[in-house]
């Protein structure tokens, strides 16, 4: 199984929340398959001098389960939009955790008034109204191997398996 982990770098700066919570989800997905996961996360994944964008939307589109980390900066973030774009061209299936409450809504909303703006704002808004959530928001703060976040995980994880 391969897996996208979408998520806005400002959430994951030190101590790496995000990408514990990866590493944690990782490690549950791969015990409720009973497999190994391939797991694409921009900062192991992409190698120094590569065309990244290019990078990225080849790995979107050649996974089989995208997982967005949902948070104000998310919704910020074009680039994570986009990739939001390129799963959901591809027929990808998508995973929303809302990790960060977002006091603005579940939705972009780039100013500029060109049709990429028009169109990222619009995709940004399907993200949860057309695929479930999961409120990560209450556990944020704890130890990604808490017995609260692996049994979020364990039901998580039990979905996508």
């Amino acid at each position: 199984m391969k897996i996208f982990w979408s998520y806005a770098k400002r959430d994951d700066a030190n101590p790496q929340h995000v990408t514990q919570l990866r590493k944690q989800f990782e490690i549950v997905l791969g015990q409720c398959i009973g497999d190994d996961i391939d797991l694409f996360q921009d900062t192991t994944g992409l190698k120094w001098g590569v065309n990244w964008r290019s990078a990225l939307e080849s790995e979107v589109k050649s996974s089989n389960v995208f997982v967005c980390i949902l948070s104000p900066s998310y919704f910020n973030s074009k680039m994570c939009i986009q990739e939001v774009v390129w799963a959901t061209e591809a027929g990808i299936s998508i995973h929303p955790i809302l990790y960060r409450a977002c006091p603005k809504g579940l939705k972009s909303d780039f100013s500029e008034s060109d049709s990429e703006a028009a169109k990222l704002n619009g995709i940004s808004e399907n993200i949860t109204s057309l695929h479930q959530y999961v409120d990560f928001t209450s556990l944020r703060n704890e130890p990604k191997d808490s017995c609260d976040v692996l049994n979020f995980l364990d039901k998580v994880c039990e979905q996508i398996a």
